[in-house]
């Protein structure tokens, strides 16, 4: 009798069709504990930040007007008693930005200083429709997948930039954030770029250690991060001391951006940027702010 006409299937295939099933079924329960694990790590994130929120919000009675090293360790040292003058700096008449002083000197915004108590990483507290989270400063890596208390956290962190100096009011502070699609951390940024979510949204709270600030956002804007390409912008040029190159970063931001804003910014206005991935690794969607109080 023929062999084919049995109706078994060749031994080789069933094989073939078992290690398959194998490899499908291996594949789901993988996939089950990462989207477990980040299920976990968003309810430890939210739960991190309520938990900052009610100690940021306690009653402040009693809390002393300064800290033993309130900065993080690269800037732990004595501030000086006065930014100097423009005219100390060399900067009277000049194309150069003067440092600015901190309008209260260096007294502490209280419920930030209890927040470092928590962790002394905190620098500030970032408050925007409906995203309301720590902010942290230690380097550009380690909040990549660490929560503002230090614990490991897919989420990240909402973190300053490393280079940011807060011995006086920096004119420019990037913010930086994962573009989660559950919407933590930035992951609510990419609604800004429809110009009427901007427009009835485009206020931003932001406190640092040293001061409390309202912001309001003037542009929306999806860049490139690689010198020669179409939509390229140095966002560096921003923290330029020269007026010039200053002014010519906050055009280029205006200029391409996809939200138009009637607000008046100049060189000599203090800048809060959001920064986060979109689209390929060379695309970045940057929320641009003014302070104005």
């Amino acid at each position: 009798m023929n062999q084919q006409s049995s109706g078994r299937p060749p031994r080789k295939q069933n094989i073939v069709k078992w290690i398959a099933l194998c490899v499908s079924l291996a594949l789901i329960v993988y996939g089950g504990i990462r989207l477990g694990g980040y299920l976990i790590d968003l309810a430890s994130s939210r739960r991190t930040a309520e938990e900052l929120k009610a100690v940021a919000e306690e009653e402040t009675a009693g809390v002393p007007a300064a800290a033993e090293s309130p900065l993080p360790a690269a800037e732990t040292v004595s501030p000086p008693t006065a930014a100097p003058s423009a005219e100390e700096s060399g900067t009277a008449g000049s194309d150069t930005l003067p440092e600015v002083k901190y309008p209260d000197g260096y007294k502490l915004v209280p419920r930030i200083q209890k927040l470092r108590k928590k962790s002394e990483n905190i620098i500030g507290w970032l408050s925007m429709d409906d995203l309301d989270e720590p902010v942290a400063l230690r380097d550009n890596v380690f909040f990549l997948n660490h929560d503002a208390t230090g614990n490991r956290n897919v989420n990240g962190a909402i973190f300053m930039d490393e280079n940011t100096k807060l011995l006086t009011r920096p004119y420019t502070v990037f913010l930086y954030g994962h573009n989660m699609k559950s919407g933590a951390m930035f992951g609510n940024l990419r609604k800004y770029q429809k110009p009427e979510y901007c427009q009835a949204h485009r206020s931003i709270r932001f406190d640092t250690l040293y001061e409390e600030g309202q912001f309001e956002i003037f542009a929306v804007t999806m860049i490139r991060v690689t010198p020669g390409l179409s939509g390229y912008v140095n966002l560096w040029d921003l923290e330029s001391a020269d007026r010039a190159v200053r002014r010519e970063a906050i055009g280029q931001l205006r200029k391409n951006s996809q939200y138009y804003s009637t607000l008046k910014v100049s060189e000599e206005d203090q800048l809060l940027l959001l920064i986060t991935c979109e689209g390929d690794d060379d695309q970045r969607l940057v929320v641009t702010a003014k302070r104005t109080d």
